[in-house]
């Protein structure tokens, strides 16, 4: 992976930190998709999903570590804390139950690309992509399903 891509993944991760631990207002639901079409999408131009040398394996870590980063989303977007505003408007925030989550999330995907790097199957940054995509999906449906069941504004 050249220096440009590892720029690029580093920014992404930085602006959906940023976004997560800031408040802000939970949006309309219809628009949760786009940033994660968006990252698949870049991930899988990317290429390098599947190492070509152990396609079957590369298939399985790639399973693996998506729906490991779809789990911790969920648990991350459960655990966001959720507001209303005096006008009715939804907040979301981080707090350090979001942080230790992120924590193990990275702790996940480095213990699984180490064990597929053992196996001589690197994930590369195309993976990284399709898995922060899930994960930032997780957080989105999670959080839409909170909302429908917050109390309206009083």
């Amino acid at each position: 992976m050249d220096v440009a891509r590892v720029l690029v993944i580093a920014l992404v991760v930085a602006f959906v930190l940023v976004r997560r631990f800031g408040e802000r207002p939970v949006k309309d639901q219809d628009r949760l998709w786009v940033l994660p079409v968006a990252l698949a999408a870049a991930g899988v131009a990317e290429g390098g999903l599947v190492a070509a040398a152990h396609p079957l394996l590369g298939v399985v870590l790639l399973a693996v570590e998506t729906a490991a980063s779809f789990g911790t989303g969920l648990l991350t977007g459960r655990a966001m804390t959720l507001w209303r505003a005096p006008d009715g408007t939804l907040w979301a925030k981080g707090n350090p139950t979001v942080l230790a989550l992120f924590g193990l999330s990275l702790a996940l995907r480095a213990g699984l690309a180490a064990l597929g790097s053992l196996g001589g199957v690197p994930l590369g940054g195309g993976a990284l992509l399709v898995t922060l995509a899930s994960w930032i999906l997780a957080q989105g449906l999670a959080l839409a399903a909170r909302s429908r069941r917050a109390p309206a504004a009083v």
